[in-house]
């Protein structure tokens, strides 16, 4: 995969009804993936991947569907 450089996306409107410690562990569910579905929305409506680790490996979610791994440094 070629490499490339993106600024982030950072998803700063909430929402949230409660802290995160006051919310039981569906609530919490519940957030997580308004997050994810909210992270995805931006990004993809810019043509962006979404970065996320999968068992310890950094991933990529394109716009079209595809999941890449992402090369790592070394």
């Amino acid at each position: 995969m070629e490499e490339q450089n993106y600024n982030p996306i950072l998803v700063r409107y909430g929402g949230a009804k409660k802290f995160i410690f006051e919310m039981d562990n569906e609530e919490m569910q519940q957030a997580a993936y308004s997050i994810v579905r909210r992270a995805k929305e931006q990004a993809f409506s810019k043509g962006l991947p979404i970065y996320f680790s999968k068992g310890g490996v950094l991933m990529a979610e394109f716009p079209d569907g595809r999941i890449e791994t992402v090369k790592k440094a070394s």
